[in-house]
């Protein structure tokens, strides 16, 4: 059956994806009886207090207070439970470093209500609702949503696409597959009211073309309730969901590494963002999401959704892994994108889309590059790996961005195909850590010499009001007037009450001593004799 309102395009695009790989599908865990297991809180839950830049956020509690689902932590980041706080303390995260990160240590309550609505529904989808129900990309990058949705309204030009990415083309990765095979119906719902509320002139809906069920699923979802979109069918090149790559693929226009699609007129966003958004409108916060749990030691590979701040060793608990402890590496987001954890103690965030468990295997030798330039044959961005390795070996950021460091998504195809076994994209990603850190400095040495700046001003302003009020003061002494006598008159007129005051209580007692005396002579008044014993 056909609908006139929807136009499937089955791999067809404006621009070729450069480069990628063509993997074997690899999707484990799909819910063929169509339902998704969520899994039970644990004892603690960990909350970093982090931006999507990783920047460290302000807490807004305290310890020992009492919170609701939903209740802010820190700007962007909301308690995923209602419960007590136990303590705020650096904890570690789900990050390549293994650095530790402050954290909300956060006791959950024994009953808890999964489904409960914590505001009044909405007809559209709002900035406020998103940053209110802490609404971030599912996608990976974990970007806020209401930050696009700002952008696009600050544009002051009308959504030319709306572009929903359900692309998962990395192998054992198969979350959003997942959700589109059990919530297709809300999924739909979801991109109607994005279209009503963005006013989009485009809307596309891009999924590979070897996701079956999922595209069964969508289209009777559309059969039920009919939304004008394109469904976009792309042949499954890893890695073609990477947002910069698809919007250039769908669209045929590129983006600089530091240029936000809003600025081409272009939202884009994750399947399951898109249905996070809707779902808070409709007054539900966001705390959890659909993870693919899979590999050694586990008795069947599973896609669960886990509440945001689960740890993992919790996570793998739930899921019946059984393996000793040592025995095997869990790798998170991905066999190639991906990278191993360094504690089971790390929590699930809205970034973490696959726990991988691999078994530990000795690392291969890595040898001198060879110049075969197969890596700039699969680099979707087109730059060339082997220049930006030496650079960021050599720790030259200048020379690193000069060859596209920004421009890296760090997908591991160049990894993939190294015949040196050299580890291209963890050197890329210390490269980047190295510099968010200069960044970070640069930007902690302006705003040092901005407050040394207003301290100089202050400074210089208290100083020429001093040299005001002498300049002021010696004008009126200059005036004429002598200093001197003014200050003698001055203090002639504070004493002048008090001689008044004393010369009226002495003068009656004297009068009165010398009513019935007669006056003394001038010589008896002046010579005193001495006391000798004569008469």
């Amino acid at each position: 059956m056909k609908w006139p309102f929807l136009q499937a395009i089955t791999g067809a695009s404006r621009a070729q994806l450069h480069g990628g790989l063509r993997l074997p599908r690899d999707k484990p865990g799909l819910p063929l009886a169509g339902d998704i297991r969520t899994l039970a809180l644990p004892p603690r839950l960990i909350l970093p207090l982090l931006d999507y830049r990783r920047d460290a956020l302000p807490p807004l509690v305290q310890v020992g207070q009492e919170v609701e689902v939903g209740q802010h932590l820190a700007a962007g980041v909301i308690a995923t439970a209602s419960g007590r706080i136990l303590s705020i303390e650096p904890r570690p995260v789900i990050h390549p470093s293994g650095k530790l990160a402050p954290c909300v240590i956060l006791e959950p309550d024994e009953h808890q209500d999964n489904d409960a609505a914590c505001y009044e529904a909405l007809p559209a989808i709002t900035a406020d609702r998103l940053d209110q129900c802490g609404v971030t990309g599912l996608g990976g990058a974990a970007f806020a949503t209401a930050d696009k949705l700002t952008a696009v309204a600050r544009s002051g030009s009308p959504l030319q696409t709306l572009l929903i990415n359900a692309v998962e083309c990395e192998p054992q990765i198969a979350c959003d597959e997942a959700l589109m095979m059990c919530d297709a119906s809300a999924i739909i719902k979801a991109i109607d009211v994005l279209k009503r509320t963005t006013q989009c002139r485009r809307c596309v809906l891009a999924v590979e073309n070897d996701k079956t069920a999922a595209i069964s699923a969508i289209h009777q979802a559309l059969q039920a309730h009919p939304v004008e979109l394109e469904l976009m069918l792309l042949e499954p090149v890893y890695p073609a969901g990477a947002e910069r790559s698809l919007i250039r693929r769908i669209t045929g226009r590129s983006l600089a590494p530091d240029q936000r699609p809003a600025s081409l007129g272009i939202l884009s966003i994750n399947v399951a963002t898109a249905l996070a958004a809707y779902r808070a409108s409709q007054g539900f916060p966001l705390h959890s999401r659909i993870v693919t749990v899979s590999g050694e030691g586990l008795p069947e590979p599973v896609n669960v959704r886990v509440r945001f701040g689960t740890p993992v060793e919790d996570v793998l608990r739930q899921c019946h892994y059984s393996a000793s402890a040592g025995s095997h590496r869990v790798r998170a987001n991905g066999p190639l994108s991906g990278f191993d954890l360094h504690s089971l103690q790390a929590p699930i965030t809205a970034s973490t889309n696959n726990l991988g468990i691999h078994r530990i295997e000795p690392a291969p030798t890595s040898l001198p590059c060879i110049r075969c330039g197969a890596c700039e044959d699969v680099c979707p961005e087109q730059l060339l790996p082997q220049q930006l390795y030496w650079y960021a070996q050599a720790d030259d950021l200048s020379g690193s961005r000069r060859f596209g460091l920004d421009s890296c998504i760090t997908c591991g195809c160049c990894d993939l195909v190294c015949p040196s076994a050299i580890p291209l994209t963890q050197a890329f990603r210390h490269a980047r850590d190295a510099q968010r850190e200069q960044a970070r400095q640069e930007r902690m040495a302006a705003l040092s010499q901005q407050r040394h700046q207003a301290r100089e001003q202050r400074l210089q302003e208290r100083a020429a009001a001093r040299e005001e009020r002498r300049r002021l003061a010696k004008a009126q002494s200059s005036s004429g007037s002598d200093p001197i006598a003014d200050a003698l008159a001055r203090a002639r007129q504070r004493r002048k009450p008090r001689l008044s005051q004393a010369g009226r209580t002495s003068a009656p007692a004297a009068d009165e001593s010398n009513r019935d005396s007669p006056p003394a002579s001038a010589t008896e008044a002046s010579v005193k004799r001495p006391d000798d014993g004569r008469p």
